[in-house]
């Protein structure tokens, strides 16, 4: 009889640790590759959460105009700069205009005080010819108290050619004697003139009076236009043409006593208010004055401390 016997108690027992080793293996597996929930519940909670609820994602969302806000907004722009740019405009012009308007009187009143030094601080006592045409009475005042004072680029004379020596000047308004004149020697009756080295150009009348001015016993009076753009700007009274007069006001009117030891604005008047020059009166500042010249525009610009004020017709 054949028995046999049964397994090695040592082989089962290694077989027992093997299996036992092999099981915590595949547990720990398990356990590396399946998260607890515990576990997954502390990382949710570590991790950061965005406004839309996607953890751990950052989204950022762009905005922009729509087409029909871009022109709406440059609609209204265009609109406010259509309003606002002619006054701008406007404004900029008068300044650069009051510029140059300073800058050229001054030079003519500082050739005038040169003038004083060499001759005689009452200007009544210069000599002036009582004969001849205004034309040369103007020339030889030009010739003798203002061009060895000043820098001049061309002398007219009595030359009346273009560009600077025929300019024709409209007036402030089409009313009256207002339709044009001539700044330069085109008659006998007329004065000459000269251009600065600005570009201004000075036209100078010497001994234009009215015949109850003669009749009185009046001197010449001498009257001073000027176009501070010369022939390239608007050519028109008050605009960029501006007149003064030895005396101002006082110079036809008060024969020899007339304080003619200034160039002032055409009919300037010290006694006078600023709204005098912006009345309704011939020759002022003023679009519906009679003879509308606009010959007193500087008399207003200089009582308003050189500046155009509120009344001022542009």
């Amino acid at each position: 009889m054949i028995c046999h016997s049964g397994p090695d108690p040592e082989s089962i027992n290694a077989d027992k640790n093997r299996l036992r080793l092999r099981g915590r293996s595949d547990q720990s597996s398990r356990m590396l590759c399946t998260p607890s929930r515990h576990s997954d519940e502390s990382q949710s909670l570590s991790m950061p959460v965005n406004s839309v609820g996607h953890s751990g994602q950052q989204k950022s969302r762009k905005t922009a105009f729509t087409m029909a806000e871009v022109l709406i907004t440059l609609g209204i722009i265009g609109i406010i700069a259509a309003m606002t740019l002619p006054t701008l405009i406007v404004n900029h012009r008068k300044q650069v205009a009051l510029t140059k308007i300073k800058h050229t009187y001054n030079i003519l009143s500082n050739a005038l005080e040169r003038a004083k030094v060499d001759y005689d601080t009452e200007v009544n006592s210069w000599y002036i010819p009582t004969e001849g045409t205004n034309l040369e009475k103007s020339m030889f005042f030009v010739e003798t108290y203002m061009l060895p004072y000043l820098q001049v680029l061309h002398y007219c004379k009595d030359k009346y050619v273009a560009p600077y020596c025929n300019i024709k000047v409209k007036g402030l308004t089409t009313i009256g004697s207002s339709q044009g004149t001539i700044l330069g020697p085109a008659a006998s009756s007329y004065g000459t003139a000269f251009v600065l080295n600005s570009g201004a150009v000075v036209y100078v009348q010497v001994g234009h009076m009215t015949q109850e001015e003669i009749d009185m016993g009046g001197i010449s009076r001498i009257r001073i236009k000027f176009d501070i753009d010369g022939p390239k700007g608007f050519n028109k009274m008050e605009y960029d043409v501006f007149e003064v007069e030895l005396g101002g006001a006082d110079g036809p009117n008060k024969k020899n006593n007339a304080d003619r030891n200034k160039f002032l604005p055409y009919n300037y008047d010290t006694s006078k208010n600023c709204n005098y020059y912006v009345s309704e009166m011939p020759n002022s500042c003023n679009l519906k004055a009679a003879w509308g010249s606009g010959s007193m525009c500087l008399a207003y610009i200089v009582c308003k401390g050189w500046d155009f004020g509120d009344k001022y017709p542009w």
